[in-house]
């Protein structure tokens, strides 16, 4: 699936776009006063783009979701756990000895 680039120069070729005055105007999308010849933001839309198709809804979803973890990804879960568990004071001071200058 390709991406789709933004073919807008300006504010003032988006659709979001609203003339106020001489230069200026509103971004209805941002609710912001912007000049018409500023760069325009990643939400900008060509002036003649076909509306986006409004979805419907979805009350309940098609089929049930299961939000539980298999067997297994528990015990890796709680294997990982254990390893990353910070170390018990004292255990480890034996091992580390600094090293004499």
């Amino acid at each position: 699936m390709k991406s789709a680039q933004c073919r807008v120069s300006f504010c003032s070729r988006c659709r979001f776009y609203t003339p106020e005055g001489r230069r200026g105007g509103q971004c209805s999308q941002l609710g912001v006063p912007v000049e018409s010849r500023w760069k325009p933001c990643p939400l900008a839309v060509p002036v003649f783009t076909p509306p986006l198709v409004p979805m419907k809804s979805l009350d309940r979803l098609p089929q049930p979701l299961e939000l539980g973890f298999p067997t297994v990804s528990r015990e890796a879960a709680r294997l990982e756990a254990d390893l990353e568990a910070p170390a018990v004071i004292g255990h480890l001071e034996d091992a580390i000895q600094p090293i004499p200058a």
